[in-house]
């Protein structure tokens, strides 16, 4: 079973590139509009607590341990939410590796905490 505070040891303190930014930027683009259209009269901490849960939730079947984020989770969630054409599931693949660790082209599936997706859509620096 993996611990969520191995993840937490595991952030990384690097900047992320370029690609890895500008698709981080789309997907948090894609869940403002849809929190302003949807979520207006909530908190945005709120909401992003939600999106967080349901990536994990829709994550879960696929992994081990709860708490634990595919590109899967990401991907079930912007379906979920009218926006499942507007991100690649390479550019979700791009953000998860370079969180994860695992570089470019990797083989093995990479999956990030619960904390990290709060860091990735609440806009902070891992």
């Amino acid at each position: 079973m993996i611990s969520a505070s191995i993840f937490r040891a595991a952030r990384l303190s690097r900047p992320l590139s370029t690609t890895c930014t500008r698709s981080l930027g789309r997907l948090n683009d894609i869940l403002e509009n849809y929190r302003a259209s949807h979520y207006s009269q909530e908190l945005p901490k709120r909401f992003r607590k939600d999106i967080v849960k349901a990536a994990s939730k829709r994550s879960s079947p696929l992994l081990p341990s709860p708490g634990i984020i595919s590109a899967e989770g990401i991907e079930n969630v912007l379906n979920n939410i009218g926006a499942g054409d507007q991100m690649s599931h390479d550019e979700i693949e791009t953000i998860l590796r370079e969180v994860c660790g695992s570089g470019i082209g990797g083989t093995e599936k990479c999956v990030i905490s619960a904390d990290q997706m709060m860091d990735l859509i609440s806009n902070r620096t891992l």
